[in-house]
């Protein structure tokens, strides 16, 4: 069953004030569709167009095409994922843009902190991922992003503030990979350094 593969990722009992809710319950669900091929192009002629993966970034869409016209549209604030090969990743929308079928535009309801959804999205991006599988085309449909539950703090400050917590955490990681990065790659040059210094006889 769909809500039980989601849900068994934490099977905790929920802080109280928490609830189990069906992703469609708290977010609108806007299943991509390809515009008409004629009218690509790639001189920024109309909307950006997203088809897939190959168009995220880190957290926001870096499109190469646009289209003329658009069938279906994600909105500014918008979490926009892939529902073909590969299932599951997420990028937010930072602008208008028309997305293909293989994308679709998850856009929170009125109660509901965008940037909390999106972070639970991430977080069982693997389970989603094996939803896709059960397919001929690893692909998940609009009814299987409906039913994803999801566990959601009853006020919509709560979810912010969780959010915004999970924000600052992940800033703390990315320095720290920054900085392991840039010992790694120092490290990593040592042996040319000590060949250099053995053949100049600087040892």
């Amino acid at each position: 069953m769909i809500e039980s593969a989601v849900q068994l990722n934490d099977t905790r009992r929920l802080p109280d004030g928490w609830r189990w809710v069906k992703l469609g319950e708290a977010c609108e669900i806007i299943m991509g569709q390809s515009p008409p091929g004629h009218t690509y192009n790639k001189d920024g002629k109309g909307l950006a167009f997203l088809q897939g993966k190959v168009d995220f970034g880190e957290l926001y869409p870096t499109p190469s095409t646009w289209c003329t016209q658009p069938q279906k549209v994600a909105q500014p604030g918008d979490i926009i994922i892939c529902v073909r090969a590969p299932v599951g990743p997420t990028n937010l929308c930072n602008e208008k843009y028309c997305i293909g079928r293989g994308l679709a535009a998850i856009r929170p309801r009125d109660n509901v902190n965008t940037w909390f959804i999106l972070y639970y999205l991430r977080l069982v991006e693997k389970q989603i991922s094996d939803i896709g599988r059960g397919s001929t085309f690893n692909a998940v449909k609009r009814e299987h992003l409906e039913k994803l539950l999801i566990p959601l703090p009853s006020t919509k400050d709560e979810q912010k503030q969780i959010a915004t917590k999970v924000q600052e955490l992940m800033k703390d990681v990315e320095r720290a990979r920054t900085a392991c990065e840039a010992q790694l790659e120092a490290i990593n040059a040592l042996p040319q350094a000590i060949l250099r210094k053995a053949f100049r006889g600087e040892l």
